[in-house]
């Protein structure tokens, strides 16, 4: 019964809220994108730069994830003319632009509770 109440607790604070959880190469993927579209190379060197290189995204990674997030349809593949005739551009849609604005916001409300118990001790 406790169990239910959680659940309950926890769908009510869920309310309007995205439910999609971001792994650390999606959410990457979707601040990338934030700025222009790129293809998944271009993507693979930007997070590399974007995070000082702590994050690489090989191949192995960054294809399937594009692949779950076209199909969650929070980036789309769009055609560029003059593009290389094999390269595939992505760029966010506007359901990946709130779900990386919520992953931000969620983020600052983390760094938030971490300085307060930081500075508890």
């Amino acid at each position: 019964m406790y169990n239910l109440y959680i659940s309950l607790l926890e769908l009510m604070n869920m309310k309007n809220k995205p439910s999609i959880n971001l792994n650390e190469p999606s959410f990457y993927i979707l601040l990338a994108l934030s700025k222009e579209p790129m293809s998944g190379y271009e993507l693979t060197r930007d997070i590399l730069n974007i995070t000082k290189s702590r994050l690489e995204v090989k191949t192995g990674t960054m294809y399937p994830t594009l692949k779950k997030l076209l199909k969650l349809e929070l980036i789309e593949q769009i055609d560029e003319n003059g593009q290389e005739r094999n390269k595939k551009i992505y760029q966010l849609t506007e359901e990946g632009k709130k779900i990386l604005q919520y992953e931000v916001d969620m983020l600052k409300e983390k760094l938030e509770e971490v300085k307060l118990i930081i500075n508890e001790t």
